[in-house]
């Protein structure tokens, strides 16, 4: 049952943190109408928000003997998360360009 219990928060922690992820840092960027030039913009962008998800699981890792559930599933919870949140809010934006 520890297992299960330390997926689903690492399922939780990994989608607020993705969340928080695509509102902070790609929010503005993807509001707008024109991309033209703004190539570092994306770049800078996109470094942030791997490093965001580094730090995420770094700081997971190194409190999975301290949780009162099972440490790595936790951390594999937070990965699984962090990385279905990127593909679930780039869909729901490509669902609000094309109306």
């Amino acid at each position: 049952m520890t297992y299960v219990i330390g997926a689903v928060a690492g399922l939780v922690l990994g989608a607020l943190v993705g969340a928080l992820k695509n509102r902070f840092i790609w929010g503005n960027y993807l509001l707008k109408e024109n991309f033209d030039g703004e190539a570092g913009a994306l770049y800078g962008r996109m470094l942030a928000s791997n490093i965001t998800n580094i730090v995420t699981l770094i700081i997971v890792f190194f409190l999975r003997n301290i949780v009162p559930f099972d440490g790595i599933a936790f951390l594999i919870g937070t990965a699984v998360a962090l990385t279905l949140m990127n593909k679930v809010l780039s869909v729901g934006q490509k669902k609000k360009e094309d109306r």
